[in-house]
């Protein structure tokens, strides 16, 4: 299969990773893969590390890049391109004109990251998504709000595909964990929450901050590790604040970006994610594969990962009072913590596995337009499951 994989964002986010990953995971299963990128492409170079053929397209946005589509078709005609995938919502008009003055006219799939937000059933966007063989929504609910705004014969090519991540490439051992804690002066008896995340009012790093004050108020060894990019100088700026007010410097721990997040993650003991409402939560599969406890809003797509007291816990969206109530569970009860670790790997194992992600992707690249119409909502993990 020859695939096209397009993404001309100027970004290096959640979005463009996974195109990136998409890429080399098309690559290993041996499809022939090219990726468009624009100009400013920040994975240009992660690209080129997992070997695959780049190409540049400049563009100009409006509703009809006439002149970059005619390039992309050149593209697809030349190289014989049997599917495009596209990632970024801002290509899907670039991709659909391409793919009209194709002589090939490639199915054509697109992956929706973001939440769509209004209907698009007006004339341009029933040409627009009349062009696309299946839409693959990131989550469930995501899935029901886009066939909510789309015309009903392009809803019906609605899939949901929940993303999949890898293992941890290694698991740390008890000595680097050890290690890690008193890099942080994390004392032995202590439990270290972890929140990784851009630092920024939406993603509420202050109520963590909130519940660590609370639990030294009242004699639970709770600390605190903030990983992140600061996106908000002065919502930082009043974090920092609070934890001054609080007398809390010695319990909460900063880190920037760091391509060790991974083996941080491992070192704690919860992770949580508590923004207002996460369109996935892809952190939270990623601890849940690391064997660690999650919490999480329940908001968004969180509570399709999270099925609380089963796999994890969820509190009321930015609600610091039950925040702290459930955290604090999950601090004080280590059977629980341990309990519902555990059954969060089992189930991010099976529901949210990396090369069973890719393999559904696969399946629906190379047959998107053959897929059965009338189905909708099936994740990939019972995709994979009822084909073995």
């Amino acid at each position: 299969m020859r695939v096209l994989e397009l993404c001309t964002s100027p970004d290096s986010g959640g979005l463009e990773l996974y195109m990136a990953r998409a890429c080399a995971a098309l690559a290993v299963a041996g499809d022939q893969v090219l990726a468009v990128v624009g100009p400013s492409s920040r994975i240009a170079g992660r690209l080129r590390r997992y070997d695959i053929e780049i190409a540049i397209l400049a563009l100009r946005f409006g509703p009809l890049p006439l002149l970059a589509a005619r390039r992309l078709a050149k593209l697809i005609d030349t190289r014989e391109i049997d599917a495009v995938h596209v990632h970024w919502g801002k290509d899907l008009p670039l991709a659909a004109l391409a793919k009209r003055f194709s002589t090939r006219s490639p199915r054509l799939v697109h992956t929706r990251h973001m939440q769509i937000t209004r209907s698009k059933k007006d004339l341009y966007h029933r040409w627009l998504y009349r062009q696309v063989d299946v839409l693959l929504a990131i989550t469930e609910t995501m899935a029901a709000k886009v066939r909510q705004c789309l015309e009903e014969d392009a809803s019906v090519r609605v899939y949901t595909l929940y993303h999949g991540v890898p293992a941890p490439a290694a698991v740390i051992t008890e000595q680097e964990r050890h290690d890690l804690h008193s890099s942080w002066s994390v004392p032995e008896d202590a439990v270290l929450v972890g929140l990784f995340s851009r630092l920024e009012e939406p993603k509420g790093q202050h109520l963590l901050i909130e519940a660590v004050g609370r639990a030294k108020d009242e004699g639970v060894p709770l600390h605190a590790l903030i990983v992140g990019h600061v996106m908000d100088a002065e919502y930082v700026a009043g974090l920092k604040a609070m934890i001054d007010h609080l007398n809390l410097d010695d319990r909460i721990h900063f880190e920037g970006f760091s391509n060790d997040i991974q083996r941080w993650m491992q070192a704690c003991d919860v992770v949580a994610l508590t923004t207002r409402e996460e369109t996935f939560g892809l952190v939270l599969i990623e601890a849940m594969r690391a064997g660690v406890a999650v919490i999480g809003s329940d908001r968004g797509g969180v509570p399709e990962i999270i099925q609380h007291e089963r796999n994890g816990l969820l509190f009321r969206s930015f609600d610091a009072g039950d925040f702290y109530t459930q955290l604090r569970r999950l601090v004080v009860d280590r059977a629980l913590r341990e309990g519902l670790a555990a059954a969060g790997k089992q189930d991010a194992e099976l529901r949210f596995n990396d090369e069973a992600h890719f393999c559904a992707l696969r399946r629906y690249l190379k047959g998107a337009s053959e897929s059965g119409r009338g189905t909708r909502g099936m994740d990939s993990a019972q995709r994979y499951a009822d084909e073995q």
